[in-house]
């Protein structure tokens, strides 16, 4: 409701006298409850009806008419809004007026900034809290004209703080020495101590001291938000740490700060060669021109130190000061003792560190410098490198990838820019495994320990204590980061402590993920632990200590993946899934295969929840030579046996050659085979393995009577499979019902969850695509908590696809942006997904070419980028890249021009004929075909026909039938088959239902003969 300027509800203007008196006397209670008998006196001031009552309610009744039947509610003894704050301008700026003075005395300026603008834009007259508060955070020149006519004491205070910010110390004093004799004039007073000691103040401004300050002899950077965000809080803090660790550029931020500073006085004191905490007072006073604080003997006493403290101190007190301590994480007790007793003496005194380490003080609040962002860093590589070599030559791609390995740190990229006088961008990438010895002798002017980058961490190393340089070396051996029971299994009852002590030097960084922290160290960091590990002789014995902590959390997390506990076994995976793959890799190096089937047995099996295989898939053939000839121990066998399924499983698509040593280690444990459900998943993965081995084939379609209910699911699951595959998705829905109604809690989520997801597919398939985003939205939620990302983004898919047909393109296009950022970092037939649907919403919208492009993307995407995981064998014919290539074809013929579809079409032709032929090769059986496929590519072959006048129209309606005995997949608007029933009827009338009608009742495989002797003469054609 707005009454500022107007009463209104919802932007609509509120009409008549009494109406709107009524909605301002209630206004006016704010909330309360006001009595009849008062509102009347407010709507009637002169005379009142004669049934006061009775005309009350006919205003009420128009007040409700006008805004809602709620906001206007009855009680006992009158009425009241019922409304929140928010919802009435005025109770709304009368808030903010409330509540701007008391965030600003709180120091909460962003708050109190919020809410003068509020009351300011409804013209209320409350400039000077807006003032003070922009004078606050530091825009003066935007505060000085709001503070002009100030007269109380805080805001004359503010408006010579902007005067002397804008317009100089000098028009400052002469504004207050106008208040001072106006003063004098007209009450015989001075002005208040606040003013007189702020007078003091400028009179040292306009006779600044600067003193240790640097100039930068280049450009800093990427770090405007940081120097800002340095400068208020300094604002707010009376000590500051800004924290890092080396060659994050704290030093040359300090002094961008220190020249910035508000404060009349500012020094920058260097201590990075001070070597002994007693020093610090003497370093310190000599650097201010204290008197004695250097004396004839090594060190000061005791005495002298106290002094030389006091007379600091008395110093730094003359005027407003910033004090920067600068490289302090050698010394850090003396100078956090000494930036404690300074800021208890001198009220009026700022203090900036910069350090490795922070104080820990009270008065202390800390700034965590970060690395520099991937575009920052990019940006300052390609100033150092042109500045070195004005016609170096850098890519992007090469530069980007090269700063990321140098985590963004400054003084890393800029010595690797000065290599760029002599090597390329690529060599030098190429020569970063030995990074310590590569980034040397950058810029001769900075400090020796910036001289090359195994200085800087050096630094840091020398100050460590023994134990904590074990745990850097230890530490060193996680890939990816830590959490505290990894940290202990290499380091002891220790490891909190020597962990603790390395994160406050700033060699480990600490990040919150769910309700546990992980560790993590910079990867110049890590290489350096790991140097000083192999020199320490203590490589072999932290890897053995790794791999029993790996091996102990894989084989745990395994036997609980599907199971009740599933959801912890996949975030304990999932968290040190890099961690392991780099143990596995490194187990099977050393010939280690116990340890390396229980990380194969974790990681596949997280793999088959997630998706993601192609981790795996790169070590399956060298983990197959580890377990040639090797025989589990008894402890060892299902764990064996659960790893060559998921091994077998990782095959598909890949190369094959390693299949039989595979196959050997199960027939060689056979004996002692005795998980019913691990057998059945043994199983499931010969049956689609290379060998397709019949005896598998009989005994997956036998599980369905098994008397284990889990291992019958698993059947009907395999059915589904079978029958989808084979063309008979009505047959595959009633097999996958049967798997749902035996999937318990007790399995985990995710099997529920992927049985929903098929089905999902498979009525999609069909072209119920309300149903199919009913099991979709049920399985969605569980997908994305396990981190199926692949599986997530296809079911978001056909959800969206739902909201296309239904019309509701608003939210289809919510959908759709939100499944691209959710596949943004995938490839493939998940990636496709979501062009797709793009693809799709573009054409519902009515832009037909941003449609037909986004389908022309799909395709060359599914040509380029499907393999690149490592998979090969399927060329031209892949599946993804026929479903891309059909579904572009489809719509260049629903939608596009006479030209646009036919090399797609001349293209498919042969490859219809190669695919119906048979192939083999790529971890798929021999002869194996998806029927779904070749029925998408006999649909849009037969679609474009009858556009183009391709074939006779018969035989162009004859590859319709065929697609649609395939069980081709209509999941979209060009793949409706009741719209290519239309076109059918209208080139050639009763021909389909003539051609259905001759293969009866065949489907899939029964029909193979007929669609190839249809794709030969589609070739010959």
């Amino acid at each position: 409701m707005r009454l500022i300027d107007g009463a209104a509800w919802a932007g609509t203007r509120i009409r008549g006298e009494r109406t709107r008196a009524l909605l301002l006397a209630l206004v006016d209670a704010g909330g309360r409850v006001v009595s009849e008998e008062r509102l009347a006196d407010e709507i009637w001031p002169d005379a009142r009806p004669e049934n006061p009552v009775g005309a009350l309610q006919v205003v009420v009744s128009r007040a409700r008419k006008a805004t809602s039947a709620d906001v206007i509610a009855r009680t006992d003894s009158g009425y009241r809004l019922s409304l929140d704050r928010d919802d009435i301008d005025v109770w709304r700026v009368d808030a903010a007026a409330a509540e701007a003075p008391r965030a600003l005395a709180a120091g909460d300026l962003q708050a109190a900034g919020r809410a003068a603008r509020i009351v300011r834009d409804a013209g209320r007259d409350d400039d000077f809290v807006l003032g003070r508060t922009l004078e606050a955070q530091g825009q003066h020149a935007e505060a000085l004209p709001l503070l002009r006519d100030a007269e109380r004491d805080a805001d004359v205070a503010a408006l010579l703080r902007s005067v002397a910010a804008v317009e100089g110390a000098p028009a400052a004093l002469a504004r207050y020495e106008r208040l001072r004799a106006d003063l004098a004039d007209r009450l015989g007073v001075d002005p208040s101590p606040e003013l007189q000691a702020l007078h003091r103040e400028l009179l040292a401004r306009d006779r600044p001291v600067r003193s240790g300050i640097r100039y930068d002899t280049s450009s800093l950077v990427g770090r405007d938000h940081d120097i800002e965000a340095v400068r208020a809080l300094l604002r707010r803090s009376r000590v500051t740490t800004v924290l890092g660790p080396g060659g994050l550029g704290k030093t040359r931020l300090a002094n961008v700060v220190a020249r910035q500073a508000d404060q009349p006085v500012v020094h920058l004191v260097e201590l990075v060669g001070v070597t002994a905490g007693d020093d610090v007072i003497a370093e310190v006073g000599a650097a201010l021109g204290v008197r004695d604080s250097v004396s004839s003997r090594r060190a000061l006493t005791p005495a002298q130190r106290a002094d030389v403290r006091g007379r600091v101190a008395e110093q730094l007190a003359q005027a407003p000061t910033l004090l920067v301590l600068d490289n302090c994480e050698h010394i850090v007790d003396a100078v956090a003792d000494l930036a404690a007793f300074l800021v208890a003496s001198v009220p009026s005194l700022t203090i900036l560190i910069t350090s490795r380490a922070p104080l820990a003080i009270a008065a202390e609040s800390v700034y965590p410098l970060a690395q520099l962002t991937p575009r920052d860093g990019v940006s300052l590589f390609i100033e150092r490198a042109t500045a070195a070599r004005p016609d170096t030559r850098l890519s992007d791609e090469t530069v980007r990838e090269l700063v990321g390995r140098l985590d963004g740190l400054p003084l890393a990229i800029e010595l690797a820019a000065a290599r760029t006088r002599s090597m390329s961008v690529d060599e030098i990438l190429r020569r970063l495994s030995d990074r310590f010895a590569l980034l040397r002798g950058g810029d001769r002017s900075a400090p020796d320990r910036h001289q090359t980058l195994l200085a800087v961490i050096d630094w840091s190393w020398n100050l460590l204590a023994d134990r904590e340089r074990r745990a850097l070396r230890r530490l060193a051996v996680f890939q990816d980061g830590f959490a505290l029971d990894g940290a202990e299994s290499l380091f002891g009852a220790d490891a909190l402590d020597a962990v603790s002590d390395l994160v406050a030097q700033s060699l480990v960084t600490v990040a919150d993920e769910g309700d546990r922290v992980r560790y993590r160290m910079l990867e110049t960091v890590r290489e350096f632990g790991l140097i000083r590990l192999a020199e320490a002789d203590d490589e072999q014995a932290a890897r053995a200590a790794q791999r029993e902590w790996a091996g102990a959390l894989a084989q745990h997390a395994a036997t609980r993946l599907y199971g009740p506990h599933q959801l912890a076994a996949v975030d304990a995976l999932a968290v040190e899934e890099t961690n392991l793959i780099d143990v596995l890799r490194r187990a099977i190096a050393d010939g280690e295969p116990a340890a390396a089937v229980r990380m194969f047995a974790a990681l596949g099996g997280l793999g088959g929840i997630r998706g993601g295989m192609s981790r795996t898939r790169a070590l399956t053939e060298s983990f197959a030579d580890l377990l040639d000839g090797w025989d589990p121990p008894g402890e060892l066998v299902g764990i064996s046996r659960a790893a060559v399924a998921f091994a077998l499983l990782s095959s598909l698509g890949g190369p094959t050659g390693h299949v039989d040593r595979l196959l050997a280690v199960l027939d060689r444990t056979a004996q002692h085979a005795s998980d019913p459900l691990l057998e059945a998943l043994i199983s499931f993965a010969l049956s689609f393995s290379s060998t397709c081995r019949h005896d598998a084939i009989s005994r997956c379609r036998a599980l369905v009577d098994s008397p284990h209910r889990a291992v019958r699911a698993l059947g009907w699951l395999y059915r589904t499979h079978e029958s989808e595959n084979g063309g008979n998705p009505q047959i595959a829905i009633d097999a996958c019902r049967r798997a749902l109604e035996l999937v318990r809690g007790e399995d985990g989520p995710w099997a529920r969850a992927t049985v929903l997801s098929e089905l999902s597919s498979l009525y999609g398939q069909l072209g119920d695509h309300k149903e199919s985003a009913r099991y979709a939205r049920e399985a969605l939620p569980v997908l994305e908590r396990v981190g199926a990302e692949g599986e997530a983004v296809q079911v978001a898919a056909t959800i969206a696809t739902d909201e296309i047909e239904q019309g509701d393109l608003e939210q289809a296009a919510r959908d759709v942006e939100r499944i691209e950022e959710l596949s943004a970092a995938l490839s493939g037939p998940d990636r496709g997904a979501a062009l797709l649907t793009r693809a799709n919403l573009e054409i519902a919208r009515g832009h037909t070419e941003a449609g037909l492009s986004a389908y022309r993307k799909a395709v060359t995407r599914s040509r380029s980028e499907v393999w690149g995981a490592g998979l090969t064998g399927l060329d031209d014919i892949a599946p993804w890249t026929l479903a891309a290539e059909s579904g572009c074809l489809a719509a260049e013929a629903r939608y596009g021009d006479e030209e646009s579809g036919r090399e797609l079409f001349q293209s498919l032709r042969p490859r219809l004929h190669r695919l119906l032929a048979g192939h083999e090769g790529a971890g798929y059986p021999s002869g194996f075909l998806d029927y779904p496929v070749a029925g998408l590519v006999l649909f849009a072959l037969g679609l474009w026909a009858i556009r183009d006048d391709a074939l006779g129209a018969e035989e162009a309606i004859r590859l319709l039938v065929l697609a649609e005995r395939f069980g081709y997949p209509r999941l979209s608007g060009p793949l409706r088959w009741d719209d290519a029933v239309a076109d059918a009827e209208r080139v050639a009338p009763g021909a389909l239902a003539r051609i259905s009608a001759e293969y009866g009742d065949r489907r899939g495989a029964d029909l193979l003969d007929e669609a190839r002797t249809a794709a030969e003469r589609l070739l010959a054609g």
